[in-house]
């Protein structure tokens, strides 16, 4: 008998968060959601973003749980403390509620790690890339690669999802260029 093929949720933690899940090499479902009303304090962004995974993963009961792994606070210079505090204390929030839900497997993904996954080396001398155009290339790249994504949220969960994927199962890898994007689907 074979192993059901490990199931996967990504999730890019944030007030108005992306996330995307689905079976390693499969297709995913993916979107994004507002975790409380515009204005909203900490707290009330906090239960939000823990009645959304506890109500996703009593759903869905994916194997691994991985997310955006927070920004160093030091690299915040225009951000408020309490802003920061915000979005180093979300991730500890989400694992809470996958651990309640009985997701242990709980890991998180640099930013620069799931960009350098999905996005094709830069030319020498082209320079940086600025962070609202990283965002913009990795959604033109995501759905260049079929995947109907709204905003940069979803793109950026889908991208998660897809780097997710290739560190579990390596021959996932290659499906993030349009050439071998269907690689495989037939297995």
């Amino acid at each position: 008998m074979s192993n059901p093929a490990k199931t996967v949720f990504f999730m890019d933690i944030a007030r108005f968060a992306g996330w995307c899940e689905g079976p390693v090499g499969g297709k995913p479902v993916f979107g994004s959601v507002r975790l409380a009303p515009e204005g909203s304090d900490s707290p009330a962004v906090a239960w939000g973003l823990f009645k959304f995974v506890a109500t996703r993963f009593q759903a869905f009961k994916p194997n691994v749980f991985v997310f955006e792994a927070p920004r160093d606070p030091r690299h915040m210079k225009k951000t408020s403390g309490p802003a920061i505090r915000t979005l180093i204390g979300l991730p500890m929030v989400a694992e809470a509620a996958a651990y309640g839900c009985g997701v242990l497997d709980i890991r998180e993904a640099e930013a620069s790690s799931i960009r350098s996954h999905i996005l094709p080396p830069r030319p020498k001398g082209a320079g940086r890339r600025e962070n609202g155009q990283l965002k913009q290339d990795v959604f033109r790249q995501i759905k260049a690669l079929g995947h109907d994504v709204k905003n940069t949220d979803e793109s950026d969960a889908v991208a998660g999802w897809l780097y997710a994927c290739s560190i579990i199962d390596q021959r996932i890898g290659v499906r993030t260029t349009p050439l071998f994007s269907d690689f495989g689907d037939d297995q």
